[in-house]
């Protein structure tokens, strides 16, 4: 009993770092074990009860059967209704209960002792990364903390800083007749790069071709650095950014010798980062489900394929620099949580 109560805490614990909110009762006070996530177009609703306790499974079934009739309102296709059942027993497993073809509803038996998910067949043993949560929470030892927002209040500067000089940069070359002159200089190449001329990884990350192509950077700019430069704070998101730009022109000057400029491959870099971010914790940071980012990733760099025009061995590069990079702060994040 005390080892399945405290089992239960520390999932409670897990659940909320992970995108999970507690379902609330008309009082505001939180409804034991009922827990609710929307990865739109589905909703998850997920139940956990103890051998004590079996009423959390009648509350699912009921809270379920409520949330169907405003599926339209909250624009979901479907529902995946969980109950998790704790148990040492090897009786049968409750069959799920059916509403419509919409409603999707698993149920599993979840041994503490065994430290293992048990499931009818044909049902899935995993979702959402539930079974690891379980798996960590039986340990005990092993609560990992939410991401908490490096920076409390006060602006992106570093994000905003980048903008500003891009632009600053794009309205002088623009109006200076410079534009192609400043580019072979500073611009990133093969040639300049052996011929020691580093410095072309960086300076090319601030200078573009024309205001569609700052306009196309900014917006993910906007978007997903603001969004990390709060979470991570401006040290880290401006290494974050470098590092992946630096990736991106690795990548370019090793597989596509091409006179490159642009943002891209650090823009990239940030894609990766809140990738990653989005599949560890869900959409509580990003504010869209991994499928969405994983989709936008994909259809991002498969039409850079379809561009001439568009150095997409620099995107690639810098979606694995920002991996890589984001994986190295989470890594560390666990050590010091």
């Amino acid at each position: 009993m005390d080892n399945s109560i405290n089992f239960i805490e520390i999932l409670n614990e897990q659940l909320l770092a992970h995108s999970f909110q507690a379902v609330k009762d008309t009082n505001g006070n939180q409804i034991s074990g009922l827990y609710i996530r929307m990865e739109n177009p589905v909703l998850y609703i997920l139940g956990i009860s103890d051998q004590e306790n079996e009423t959390t499974a009648h509350i699912l079934e009921t809270f379920t059967k409520q949330k169907v009739g405003e599926l339209e309102e909250i624009r979901c296709n479907h529902l995946v209704s969980l109950c998790i059942r704790l148990s040492e027993d090897d009786g049968e497993i409750q069959p799920p209960f059916y509403i419509d073809e919409r409603i999707h509803a698993v149920n599993w038996r979840y041994s503490l002792e065994e430290k293992k998910v048990f499931v009818q067949k044909g049902q899935p043993d995993r979702l959402l990364g539930i079974e690891k949560l379980l798996l960590l929470a039986s340990k005990g030892d092993m609560v990992q903390k939410p991401l908490e927002p490096a920076m409390k209040g006060g602006k992106p500067w570093v994000s905003m800083s980048i903008f500003g000089l891009c632009l600053l940069l794009l309205i002088y070359t623009t109006l200076s007749g410079k534009g192609g002159s400043t580019i072979r200089a500073f611009g990133l190449s093969r040639s300049g790069i052996l011929e020691g001329e580093y410095y072309r990884f960086f300076t090319s990350m601030f200078l573009h071709s024309g205001i569609a192509h700052l306009v196309s950077n900014s917006i993910f700019l906007y978007y997903f650095g603001f969004k990390a430069e709060c979470l991570l704070g401006r040290g880290r998101f401006l290494t974050l950014y470098l590092l992946s730009g630096l990736m991106g022109g690795i990548f370019s000057v090793v597989f596509h010798d091409v006179l490159a400029i642009g943002a891209s491959g650090a823009i990239y870099g940030l894609l990766g980062a809140m990738l990653i971010l989005t599949k560890k914790y869900g959409s509580k940071y990003t504010q869209m489900n991994y499928g969405t980012m994983l989709l936008l990733a994909f259809a991002s760099i498969s039409f850079g394929f379809l561009d001439m025009g568009v150095d997409n061995f620099a995107h690639i590069g810098g979606f694995l620099g920002g991996i890589l990079v984001f994986l190295y702060y989470m890594k560390n994040h666990r050590k010091n949580g």
